[in-house]
């Protein structure tokens, strides 16, 4: 459902090229399968699809969850504070993270 979602946010802030990563391999493969997907989650994998068809380029990829600390923390933060959004600010709850991530960069 997050995937979904955040296809609909990239259309609605008009952005024509997106990169989707998300820790979840399974859900990622179902995704760039050309074959129908038939699991219970095939209807949400099918609007996923047709979302992605309407950007100019819509690429899925796959990252570990240890690469991904910032955004697995936010999703769980989002249970309790539903339909936030952030832009060029980094929200408190992974303020941390970000600056820890950083440091590692710099």
């Amino acid at each position: 459902m997050a995937m979904r979602c955040a296809l609909e946010f990239a259309e609605e802030a008009g952005f024509q090229s997106i990169v989707v990563a998300s820790d979840c391999e399974t859900l990622v493969t179902k995704v760039k399968n050309v074959a129908m997907d038939r699991s219970q989650i095939g209807a949400i994998t099918f609007d996923i699809k047709s979302g992605a068809s309407k950007f100019v380029s819509c690429l899925f990829t796959n990252i570990n969850r240890s690469c991904n600390e910032a955004a697995h923390v936010l999703a769980r933060s989002s249970e309790h504070d539903c339909g936030s959004c952030w832009f060029n600010v980094v929200p408190d709850v992974i303020r941390t993270i970000i600056c820890n991530e950083q440091s590692l960069i710099e």
